[in-house]
């Protein structure tokens, strides 16, 4: 056998990429229905707008969290980080949110 074969086969045997894989899977799945969820929050945060003229103060802070939280998983599933995201480590606290109140297009 070549030393590329026997290269090979010890990455293969490695455990830490095979348990990586499974994490890849199941923060794959957890990112599939948080794009569902965040769908839905971006509809109801539409109609709110246009309802009311405003927006659901509770539900921007939960959006800014949901969008740390997905950064984490893409950022652990494409290898750019090594840190689980939640529930293996803390949930993410948003950064300082955007100013909504006007100023912006349309507004």
């Amino acid at each position: 056998m070549s030393i590329e074969t026997e290269k090979i086969k010890e990455h293969a045997k490695n455990v830490d990429t095979w348990v990586r894989g499974l994490f890849i899977i199941l923060f794959g799945i957890i990112f599939y229905f948080l794009y569902i969820i965040i769908g839905i929050l971006v509809i109801f945060q539409f109609f709110t707008k246009v309802l009311t003229g405003g927006l659901n103060e509770y539900l921007l802070d939960f959006s800014a969290g949901m969008t740390r939280y997905v950064e984490q998983i893409l950022r652990y599933i494409t290898f750019h980080s090594e840190e689980r995201p939640f529930p293996f480590s803390p949930w993410p606290v948003a950064e300082s949110r955007i100013e909504t109140g006007s100023g912006g297009p349309g507004e």
